[in-house]
This record gives C-alpha cells, sequence and structure tokens, in this order.
C-alpha cells in the first residue's frame, strides 16, 4: 500500500512537472486584461473583479499574479474613467509598462479570500489556469507613482497653470422649493452633499457651499437675467455663486439599499458633464446614512474624472465667461444693430473663441473664452467692453461674478 502510494505521487509530481516544463515563462504584464468594476471603496480606493491567466494548468500563483496586473490595467487603462486619457500620457506610459507591472502589490491594499471562478483551459495554445477574484486597487497611489515618473502631469502644476474649477453640490430640488430648502429638510440629502464635498476636497478641488443668505438673492436676480434660469434653480443657485461647475444629486433609500445619483454641469452653459448612478449594497440593518454614503461613494468618483477631462479640455481654449447684455437705452432699430455689430466685432477680436446664444432687439447673450493673462478676472471683460463701447453705447453693471457678467446698455 505504501509503495503505492509512492508510485502514484511520483506519477503526479511528474505529470506536474510536464506541465510545467511545457509552459513559457509568466509575462510581467497583464495576460488576461478582462476585469470590471465593481465598486469605488473610498476616495482612493476602487475595488476591481479581475481575470488572471496562469502559464499552467495547476499555476495558481501566475494566475493571481496576473489578475492583480490586471486590475491594475484596469483602473490605469481601461472602464470609463481611467487614469490615462490622452495619447501622450499613454505613449509615455508605453515607454515604463513592463518594469511598471512587474510588482504590483504596492498598489493592492485588499484581496478577496474567495476565488469566484477557477477553470483550466488554454490561451494561445499555452494550458493556462484562469481564477477570478476580487482586489482593491489604490488609485490614489498609482496616480502618485505616474506622476513622480514623468507620464502624468502633476495636479499641482495643473492647477498652477490652469487652475482647478470651483465646483458647487447640490441637491435636486422639486418644484416649488430652492436647492437650499432641500438642504435644511431633508438630513440624508444634506448627508450626501457632505459625502460629495468629501471627495471634492481630497481631491484638492476648490468647494463653494452655497449657504449664504445673499445668494438666495442673488439667485432671484440671475433668474429675471437669464430666460432659463427661472426653471432650473439649480442652474440659477450655480450661476448666483459663479462657480466653474455644478453638482446635482438625487436617491433614495428602498429598505436596506441606496441608489444616489450624481450629475455634473458646466455651468456658463448648462451643459451636462457625466453622469453616474450609484449603488450600495444589500445591508439589512444598516444605517440610512451609511446606505447613502456608499451609494454617494459608488458614483461620484467617475463623475469626477470626466469633469477633470472636461476642463483640461476647456481650459486649453482659455477662460470660459457668460456675458449676458440687456438693452436698457431708447435706440431705434438701425442704432440698436448698429451697437450689435460693434459687439459681436469686439467680442470677435479680444477673445480666443466666442458663440453667440441669443440676440434680439433687448438681449445679447454670448459665452467667451478668455486669454488667463489678459482676463484672470471679470471685471477687466467688464472694463474692455465699457471702454470701446463708449462711443456707440454706455455698459453698466448689474450684476458680475466669476463666471457671469450681466450688464446693461444705454445710450451714450
Amino acid at each position: 500500500m505504501k509503495k503505492t502510494l509512492e508510485l502514484c505521487a511520483a506519477a503526479f509530481a511528474a505529470a506536474m512537472m510536464a506541465s510545467c516544463a511545457g509552459a513559457p515563462p509568466q509575462p510581467d504584464v497583464p495576460v488576461a486584461s478582462e476585469a470590471t468594476l465593481v465598486e469605488s471603496y473610498s476616495p482612493a480606493e476602487v475595488t476591481v473583479r479581475a481575470t488572471g491567466i496562469g502559464y499552467g494548468e495547476e499555476n495558481k500563483a501566475g494566475a493571481d499574479a496576473d489578475l492583480k496586473r490586471t486590475a491594475v490595467q484596469f483602473v490605469l487603462l481601461m472602464g470609463t474613467d481611467p487614469i490615462i486619457t490622452t495619447p501622450e500620457e499613454r505613449m509615455r506610459f508605453q515607454n515604463i509598462e513592463k518594469g511598471f507591472y512587474a510588482d504590483v502589490n504596492r498598489f493592492i491594499t485588499w484581496e478577496a479570500d474567495k476565488v469566484e471562478s477557477q477553470k483550466r483551459g488554454s490561451f494561445n495554445g499555452v494550458p493556462v489556469l484562469k481564477r477570478t477574484k476580487a482586489v482593491r486597487v489604490h488609485k490614489e497611489n498609482l496616480r502618485r507613482e505616474l506622476t513622480e515618473r514623468g507620464v502624468l502631469v502633476a495636479r499641482e502644476t495643473l492647477a498652477a497653470a490652469q487652475g482647478n474649477p470651483v465646483i458647487m453640490v447640490i441637491p435636486d430640488s422639486p418644484q416649488g422649493q430652492t436647492p437650499l430648502m432641500v438642504l435644511d429638510r431633508n438630513g440624508l440629502a444634506k448627508q450626501a452633499a457632505a459625502t460629495i464635498e468629501s471627495y471634492l476636497t481630497a481631491r484638492s478641488y476648490e468647494v463653494i457651499v452655497p449657504r449664504a443668505a445673499e445668494q438666495i438673492e442673488q439667485m432671484t436676480r440671475v433668474q429675471a437675467d437669464l430666460g432659463n434660469a427661472g426653471d432650473d434653480p439649480a442652474y440659477a443657485m450655480a450661476m448666483s455663486v459663479g462657480s466653474d461647475v455644478y453638482f446635482v444629486f438625487s436617491g433614495e433609500v428602498q429598505g436596506s439599499k441606496a441608489s444616489v445619483a450624481v450629475k455634473a454641469y458646466e455651468t456658463t452653459t448648462g451643459r451636462l458633464l457625466g453622469t453616474e448612478t450609484g449603488y450600495s449594497k444589500d445591508r439589512p440593518g444598516a444605517a440610512q446614512g451609511a446606505l447613502v454614503d456608499e451609494a454617494v461613494s459608488d458614483a461620484v468618483d467617475h463623475v469626477l474624472e470626466r469633469v477633470k477631462s472636461y476642463w483640461q479640455t476647456d481650459m486649453k481654449q482659455g477662460l470660459q465667461y457668460r456675458l449676458v447684455i440687456r438693452v436698457e437705452g431708447n435706440f431705434d432699430a438701425d442704432a440698436i444693430e448698429n451697437v450689435q455689430m460693434k459687439l459681436g466685432d469686439l467680442i470677435e477680436s479680444s477673445f480666443e473663441k466666442s458663440k453667440e446664444n441669443v440676440l434680439t432687439a433687448k438681449t445679447m447673450d454670448y459665452n467667451v473664452w478668455a486669454s488667463r493673462d489678459e482676463y484672470s478676472r471679470s471685471a477687466k471683460i467688464y472694463q474692455m467692453l465699457k471702454e470701446k463701447m463708449a462711443p456707440v453705447a454706455k455698459l453698466r453693471q448689474i450684476n458680475i461674478n466669476r463666471k457671469l457678467l450681466v450688464l446693461g446698455l444705454d445710450n451714450p
């Protein structure tokens, strides 16, 4: 009996050696490239379900190493919101790619004990073992190392060159209520706003908290100045406080699960930049606030990546401002046409880019992209327009903030 067992063990070992002998060495770069996002675990970490391929039918260690590399690859290059986004960044990463993946354990903060799937098969004619499980990747450590190695530009450098967007966070509000009313009456909405603001400040974004009483008065004025603002108090408030981007969120808790939708808009135009719905896990007995935090975390990280991409692209065109001019003087038809042509030519020649939104006998509405060196603040735009329009019309200030100039136009 003992001899039989020894023979079986020897045969098993020989089979293992033969299997390993026929397999090529395990690569230091991802093989499987199969991964999906599970959740945004924290402002710095994401959980990824990844599949790894080990060369050799019993190569568990190789499969586990490959699935970790694949998880890191997913955060870097795959999914809807990768860290590396531009062609230039991809080219720089290719120069360090092989060595970068050689040891990715420094980016893995957790891995599941449970293997979700394991099966033997073949890959490019090689016998392999495929294993799938969840791991957690420290996204900020990845970003930090890529910055140190010259693949990414440091956030501080970008901020110094073009500034970070100023962001406001407000809840979606039903008919007849303002966002501030919702925050005052709904504790879960207040908690969701605080969680999103925490994410933003952790990423070094400047956050405006719309709490000052005078902002309500400003919002009322802006609603009168902008035709579509009266139907959208969130947009009106974002314009009134001068944010570059505003986040609007809504959600609900049903039983032991929560869902939260987060949308990001460009303030000057109201253009949707990104939207994502996050879900908490089903957690019987958990507090509603904890469920909301988890759902928010699942959504906001993706939206923020899209805001970052938008800001870097938009800033290449200059600082964007909304310019609304209301005609208040007594101009005849020929005179107002002359003023409008003069203003249009002046805007076209003074700014990097401009867009005419509305042009009527009573209102002129433009978006302009201004040189950061020449027009670092909106008051400089007002000063330039006032001086150069003086021969044909008199401009006066109605409401000016970081992003919006509402001006009155009168006879010279």
